[in-house]
């Protein structure tokens, strides 16, 4: 029977890891500009973290969502605040991915609601108390419409976020699973969960 790999954050931060990092970071920057310009229900800024989680792990994943929050707050400094939104992405997929929970599809279904539902959670109390159920995104504009209709704040935020957090995560790892499919598996071997996507002959 063969030694069921053990995983350490130093082996997580190869000098691949860390070359990959600041892609990841840059693909957030670049889909949460995106997001924002064209005022898109969805934010697309974890689109790198997810990438980099799937492929490095947890921890690596983890600092790019980091990463990528801090550089963003400097141009916008609403994005500070969601840093544990990021980090905990980056966490939750990486620990998904270092279990193989990307290869079957019904734990592919509910690595997706999992991936949604901590990040729901994590933003719930910063977008509800912090900035009253608008931070100015294109799911504010939801929100704060259905605020108008009636709605309470929290089932204004839970509900539009239900929906489009769910999608936004699909549409992100969609997006990722299609990058690391075309890398060889002479490469993926040397990421921390690279060997998980390797398909067997």
């Amino acid at each position: 029977m063969s030694e069921k790999k053990k995983y350490s954050i130093k082996e997580d931060f190869s000098m691949l890891a860390m070359l990959i990092i600041p892609v990841g970071v840059a693909v957030n920057f670049v889909g949460g500009q995106l997001a924002s310009i064209l005022k898109l229900p969805m934010y697309l800024d974890t689109i790198g973290t997810i990438f980099t989680a799937m492929l490095c792990g947890p921890w690596v994943g983890a600092v790019t969502g980091l990463l990528t929050n801090v550089v963003t707050g400097i141009a916008n400094p609403v994005n500070f605040a969601f840093i544990p939104v990021n980090i905990i992405a980056g966490l939750v997929t990486g620990f998904l991915a270092r279990k193989n929970w990307f290869s079957v599809w019904w734990k592919w279904i509910l690595s997706m609601l999992i991936m949604a539902a901590v990040s729901i959670i994590t933003a719930a109390p910063i977008v509800v108390l912090v900035y009253g159920g608008v931070t100015g995104g294109g799911t504010s504009i939801i929100t704060a419409a259905a605020m108008a209709a009636g709605a309470n704040i929290w089932a204004a935020f839970f509900g539009t976020e239900g929906i489009f957090t769910v999608l936004d995560r699909i549409i992100s790892f969609l997006i990722s699973w299609a990058v690391i499919k075309v890398i060889p598996a002479r490469t993926l071997v040397k990421f921390g969960c690279g060997s998980n996507y390797i398909k067997e002959k």
